[in-house]
């Protein structure tokens, strides 16, 4: 699974995106060209009326503690479905700064995603994540839609 870490300056903690779905690991790619930076671009298609799991944000410290899970909030809503959080979901780090933390579990917040019904194509949202430290990260998803 990829992993953007972020540093944080003053403290030993740092704010992760870990990309989960759920399915093949595989299925979450970045699209250099078609999508901003740090977009995810969930290749396997998202069924109508079925929450699918995009991502989950979480963070730890410097020893691979677990902290508590980020404040999540949509950004930029999508237009042909709903954006739902889930906290408690797990979460392995694929990587790390310090490469100390790679296979290590972490708890944090799911980012799942809902074609409503009808819906066709792709489609874009945007989420941010707060710590408690107030480092932030924003997130732009692209999904594309099962016919």
């Amino acid at each position: 699974m990829p992993l953007k870490v972020i540093r944080v300056m003053t403290a030993p903690v740092v704010l992760a995106l870990a990309a989960c779905s759920s399915a093949d690991p595989s299925n979450m790619a970045s699209q250099p060209g078609s999508a901003p930076p740090d977009a995810a671009v969930r290749t396997m298609p998202v069924v109508p009326g079925r929450p699918a799991r995009v991502f989950v944000f979480a963070g730890w410290d410097a020893a691979c503690a677990a902290l508590a899970a980020p404040v999540v909030t949509v950004a930029t809503s999508p237009s042909q479905g709903e954006i739902s959080f889930r906290p408690g979901q797990q979460t392995s780090i694929a990587a790390s700064a310090g490469g100390t933390c790679a296979g290590q579990t972490v708890t944090g917040t799911g980012v799942y995603y809902t074609a409503r019904a009808g819906a066709s194509g792709t489609d874009r949202f945007t989420v941010e994540a707060t710590l408690a430290s107030g480092e932030t990260t924003r997130r732009v998803f692209d999904v594309t839609i099962a016919n």
